[in-house]
């Protein structure tokens, strides 16, 4: 029948869930802004109504969530975390043997901590003992968010995933697992994928080392834009000079562009018309406060 809710409900909701799914790819905006957009979305055009929108913000599994990211954060700012992380890690350790230390840490502490915090506590530390090691951090964090997937399997608060099917069991009033009732799955499930992650991460992951140790290894292939302003102190003399100064060689010199102002006019080495130096150096020597404008790439 011509307007009846069960048959355009279905396909409203479809193409919600399309426009969230774009919106998250794309990021358009932020995922919980997209998704309170969709809920909006949802519950103006009628299908839910106002108690159905807000009974998600109540949710027993979504507080303890928010719960369990407030302890992180006390655990953080007490500086165990670390402590514990670079004493678990060691700092004579192999690529194999840290990432087993690694991954066997995260799977114990995402069992009785939920999985979000800890990755968002973990990484930081993760990435910086990396760099320490000489190892390449993208070798570590997929592992690291991993091996917290596993261990958010071992207990009932490991995963938001498990809270929130907890809190629908308690609204729907079936039985809920005990505390480690899932660990009989999850345990095996997750010592087989630690061992994988362990023996085979090394090989199939990058070892690249991000745009830091792309710039430390290719300093002298990088271009730098420097804008020398009016309150430069080199103003006005010899670019020689002026890069001798800086501590600079003049062959790292390859251009210089002065800005054209209304009058047109020839511009002098002793010109104090604002200029735009590029040099093929990694190394940046500030011209003043506030004006330096840098911008690197490969040439």
């Amino acid at each position: 029948m011509e307007g009846d809710p069960a048959v355009w409900h279905p396909w409203f909701v479809l193409c919600t869930i399309v426009l969230l799914f774009g919106a998250l790819v794309s990021g358009w905006k932020t995922p919980d802004m997209a998704a309170f957009m969709a809920l909006c979305l949802v519950w103006n055009a009628g299908i839910i109504d106002t108690q159905d929108a807000i009974s998600g913000f109540t949710n027993t599994g979504v507080l303890a969530v928010g719960v369990l990211f407030v302890v992180v954060q006390a655990v953080e700012r007490s500086q165990l975390a670390l402590v514990m992380a670079r004493r678990a890690f060691g700092m004579n350790t192999g690529i194999r043997f840290g990432l087993a230390r690694l991954c066997t840490l995260c799977f114990a502490i995402s069992g009785f901590l939920n999985n979000t915090p800890v990755v968002a506590l973990l990484t930081p530390i993760t990435r910086d003992w990396a760099r320490t090691r000489g190892f390449s951090p993208s070798t570590f964090l997929i592992p690291l968010s991993y091996s917290t997937i596993f261990g958010g399997l071992l207990t009932t608060v490991g995963t938001s995933t498990n809270l929130v099917v907890m809190g629908l069991a308690e609204d729907m009033e079936l039985q809920i697992p005990g505390f480690f009732d899932i660990a009989l799955v999850g345990f095996p499930v997750g010592l087989v994928g630690i061992i994988y992650l362990v023996l085979v991460g090394p090989i199939l992951l990058p070892k690249t080392g991000g745009l830091l140790r792309y710039a430390k290894d290719n300093q002298r292939e990088l271009v730098t834009e420097v804008q020398v302003e009016k309150t430069f102190k080199y103003l006005g003399q010899p670019v020689g000079l002026a890069l001798a100064m800086l501590g600079l060689h003049r062959d790292c010199l390859v251009k210089i562009r002065r800005l054209r102002h209304k009058k047109a006019h020839i511009p002098q080495p002793s010109d104090s018309s604002p200029v735009s130096i590029s040099t093929s150096t990694g190394e940046q020597e500030p011209a003043g406060p506030g004006s330096t404008s840098v911008g690197g790439g490969s040439t």
